[in-house]
């Protein structure tokens, strides 16, 4: 299997710094430490691309990764 072509692009925490081109989004959601970066890194086969890390709550931003320049997943912070 290949690897998607998968990019960092921001990490915001206003709606003002998003990005402007009006890609699709999927947004990952869910409970701190659950594993929402490490699906990412799953889903793009990319094992760096989202930061991972054993403790909760490390997201505290909302970061995008443009995937093959078609759409953006989106890892949303952790809550609870």
């Amino acid at each position: 299997m290949s690897c998607l072509k998968a990019e960092f692009i921001v990490s915001s925490a206003s709606p003002a710094t998003f990005p402007a081109d009006r890609l699709p989004e999927i947004a990952f959601l869910g409970r701190s430490n659950v594993g929402k970066s490490s699906l990412l890194n799953a889903l793009t086969r990319h094992r760096g691309l989202a930061f991972t890390s054993n403790t909760p709550g490390r997201t505290q931003t909302i970061n995008f990764y443009r995937i093959d320049d078609a759409l953006y997943l989106v890892d949303l912070p952790g809550y609870g």
